[in-house]
């Protein structure tokens, strides 16, 4: 259910002068585009926006976003203000309609009075001021009768269902600010535009749910085992060599951090430098360097993915059989169930042949008829004392007494005594499952042996990384000569190389002193916490504790994982989306385009890299071309999301930095991620055209995509306060 503005309206808001019948805009489904040269009306419309949303405009002046209790005598129009009398009141407002869904339409509409008290009409002193309560209409589409909302929570609900919180930030867009809408060297704004889309969150509390719950079995088992004297020395040593640990685990984690932060402060400055300069004769040489290394890295990343392709077999592979680890108690457990089973079976089979042959288990004897003790005794003397009568071998006599004594044991005519005989089944899972269980004692050293290799290849490929990155940080610190306003060229390469060395000294701390340090605590860790388990176990405390602990900490890490699965699950995601979406804002330019790359830090920040088809980083590109790389981004995280994007996009002049190609390329793009777009340009205006728009907007014009097209004018040669903006529907 897509949120659609069918209008928007202003009344006495900034240029837009008198009622909101004066200033109505219809807008529809797709592509609505708003062209306003210079001062003719495009920030202060994006204005009613950040009003209804923030209750804040930009102001033109400070280019700062400021309260709209502090912006009155700015908002309202200078000819209201002008024809207002002293003593007398004026209104200014906006109101915007929309559907959601099939059924209801809103209008909203925010405004404030304001009363003329003195003769300046853009003193602030010179007027009072009453902000009016919002109001929220809403009908159903077959009445188109407006009833008003009262309830606030309700109004609330009808308000953010415009536009939701969480998305405004992506479909709220206004110039230069595309390039701070997601900003990778922060964390934050990843983990920002992850939430939105993932619902990690929920991964986040189970993670700290179990965290907390984990360190509570601790402490438990702690208690436990302090109330159990034996070894509790020994216990209190690893406890607080686990916390020592555990504290210098901590502290390198905010050493890690600020090193980070050093380091994106470094990277900052490097990427800004760099766009300045290139040297294509000095980098192509260091592009031979780099191409025999580039080669061994993607062959040692396939050898890598076969070695993980791998990996799955050696689980159902009878000669790893890695899929019977930990199973070897269900072996034991089998064989009692099946013991059990066979027990079983042999008594319904009993009961099956007692059933259709009674009378060779039951003989109908006197009382106290005799058991088999008496019936051997009688076999053996050939005597029935029962009767009192001789009963000499090879006599019917005899003959009865050894019937009597067999009579449980005479073997039955084979017959189905069960719907389902399992006795060959059970018997050929254990002959299937034998070279699995045999395999028991050697599966742990076979993983071990696979992690080391895997340890190894991924040692192999860091190194290979890092040696080509190291080449490529050369290769960008080679400038051409050149100055510009404020720096000369050398003073360009002495801060590059400069901020390139503090970077890879960032980087060496990181990656092989900190990252390393913190590794090995983490090993430290687990052998106390392993050593703290065996002491556990050595002692007689409950076993419930014990299991409490290592369950909840295997959950731990499990849950931590999952969290880490999800996140760069989306990370890889949004690369493939914004590498799609970028070549199809770009496809009109003469560029050929490259990649986008995305390249996950330590510390959780993604590196935002473009480089060619080689994998060489690009550089220098214009302020239009790192626009449209953000701009993707930012359509890469609404096209992600799972489901479809219910909200309109507002953009203030986003293509103010674009050719024609670029926007060209931006028009098409976004009819084919946004619901309903509304962009305010200035770059389709022209001055002496009869329709007010060149040759670009008018091809725009004929577009299906495009839906509704205005141009806004102002008068010419007006002073301030008869400025009106007025507009032309186009299409």
């Amino acid at each position: 259910m897509a949120s659609i503005i069918n209008s928007i309206a202003f009344e006495n808001f900034f240029n837009y002068y008198g009622d909101f019948e004066d200033n109505k805009y219809e807008l529809d489904e797709g592509i609505n585009i708003i062209v306003a040269d210079n001062g003719a009306g495009k920030s202060k419309f994006f204005n009613a926006f950040l009003w209804l949303f923030y209750d804040q405009i930009l102001d033109s002046d400070t280019k700062k976003k400021i309260n709209i209790r502090n912006a009155g005598v700015k908002i309202l129009s200078d000819k209201a203000k002008n024809e207002t009398p002293k003593g007398s009141y004026v209104k200014c407002g906006v109101m915007i309609e929309y559907t959601s869904g099939t059924r209801y339409k809103y209008q909203i509409i925010k405004s404030f009075t304001a009363t003329r008290i003195g003769e300046q009409i853009t003193d602030e002193n010179s007027w009072q001021f009453v902000i009016n309560e919002i109001e929220v209409n809403k009908t159903e589409l077959v009445l188109h009768r407006y009833k008003p909302v009262y309830d606030e929570d309700e109004k609330t609900r009808i308000i953010n269902g415009l536009i939701m919180k969480a998305f405004r930030k992506y479909s709220f867009l206004q110039g230069e600010e595309v390039d701070d809408i997601i900003d990778f060297s922060k964390k934050e704004s990843i983990e920002e535009a992850v939430e939105n889309l993932t619902d990690i969150k929920k991964y986040e509390k189970i993670h700290e749910l179990l965290d907390e719950f984990k360190a509570k079995a601790f402490r438990d088992l702690q208690k436990q085992l302090k109330a159990n004297n034996a070894q509790n020395e020994r216990f209190d040593i690893a406890v607080a060599d686990k916390e020592k640990i555990e504290q210098q685990i901590e502290q390198e984690k905010i050493n890690l951090e600020q090193w980070n932060e050093t380091l994106r402060a470094t990277e900052n400055e490097k990427n800004e430098l760099d766009k300045l300069y290139a040297n294509a004769e000095k980098r192509k040489e260091i592009d031979d360097k780099l191409k025999p290394l580039r080669k061994r890295l993607r062959d040692k990343q396939e050898e890598f993915e076969t070695f993980l392709d791998r990996i799955n077999n050696r689980f159902f592979d009878g000669n790893f059989a890695w899929i019977a680890m930990g199973f070897e108690e269900e072996v034991e457990k089998f064989r009692a169930l099946n013991e059990h089973y066979i027990e079983r079976r042999y008594e319904k089979k009993a009961l099956k042949n007692v059933e259709e042959n009674p009378n060779e288990y039951f003989h109908f004897l006197p009382e106290n008829s005799p058991d088999s003790v008496s019936l051997q005794n009688m076999i053996d003397d050939e005597h029935c004392y029962v009767c009192n009568r001789e009963a000499k071998e090879g006599t019917p006599e005899y003959n009865n007494l050894i019937k009597l004594k067999n009579r449980t044991r005479d073997n039955q005519s084979q017959k189905p005594f069960v719907k389902n005989d399992l006795k060959n089944f059970f018997g050929d899972l254990q002959i299937n499952a034998q070279p699995f269980y045999n395999k028991f004692d050697s599966i742990r050293d076979s993983i071990i042996k696979t992690k080391e290799k895997e340890i190894e290849l991924k040692e192999s490929i860091e190194k290979l990384k890092k040696r080509i990155k190291s080449i490529d940080d050369d290769r960008n610190s080679i400038m051409i000569a050149g100055h510009d306003a404020e720096q000369s060229a050398r003073d360009i390469i002495n801060n590059y190389t400069g901020a390139v060395r503090r970077m890879e000294s960032a980087n060496s701390k990181i990656n092989d002193i900190i990252i390393p340090k913190i590794n090995k605590l983490k090993q430290d860790l687990k052998a106390i916490n392993d050593e703290i388990k065996s002491l556990n176990k050595s002692n007689d405390i409950p076993n419930g504790f014990n299991e409490n602990y290592e369950v909840l900490s295997d959950l731990e890490e499990a849950s931590q994982k999952a969290k880490d699965r999800v996140f760069d699950g989306m990370i890889s995601l949004l690369e493939e989306h914004a590498n799609i979406h970028f070549k199809n804002l770009i496809k009109n330019n003469d560029l050929s385009g490259g990649i986008l790359k995305f390249e996950k830090n330590p510390n959780g920040s993604i590196n935002f890299n473009y480089i060619d088809s080689k994998g060489n980083s690009v550089y220098g590109s214009s302020e239009g071309f790192q626009r449209m790389k953000k701009f993707s981004v930012v359509m890469a995280i609404i096209s992600a999301n799972n489901a479809e994007y219910n909200y309109p996009l507002l953009a203030d002049a986003p293509i103010s930095a674009f050719g024609e190609g670029f926007t060209e390329g931006f028009f098409e793009a976004i009819g084919d991620v946004f619901p309903q777009s509304i962009v305010l340009v200035k770059e389709l205006f022209k001055q002496d055209d009869e329709m007010k728009i060149n040759e670009l907007g008018k091809r725009l014009l004929k577009d299906p995509k495009v839906k509704t097209m205005y141009v806004n004018h102002v008068p010419e040669n007006a002073e301030q306060i008869d400025i009106v903006t007025t507009q032309t529907k186009l299409k």
